[in-house]
């Protein structure tokens, strides 16, 4: 019984982050809103794991600097 309130707790406590967190994101281009909640955490992984070049370029999809730059 303990275990599903401490497993309850944690789900809320990481929708309320993800809430916080992603909700700027999705106010400013809902559009991009999947881009950026798919790119940038397996980004930040593969930076951590040693491939900022594969980081780069997922930050450049998820970010979609691409398009901005050629406006």
């Amino acid at each position: 019984m303990a275990e599903y309130v401490i497993i309850s707790i944690l789900i809320i406590l990481f929708a309320g982050f993800l809430y916080w967190a992603y909700l700027p994101d999705y106010r400013r281009n809902p559009k991009e809103f999947w881009r950026t909640i798919i790119g940038m955490p397996i980004g930040m992984l593969l930076g951590g794991l040693g491939y900022p070049k594969l980081n780069d370029k997922i930050k450049k999809w998820a970010t979609d600097d691409e398009k901005q730059n050629s406006k």
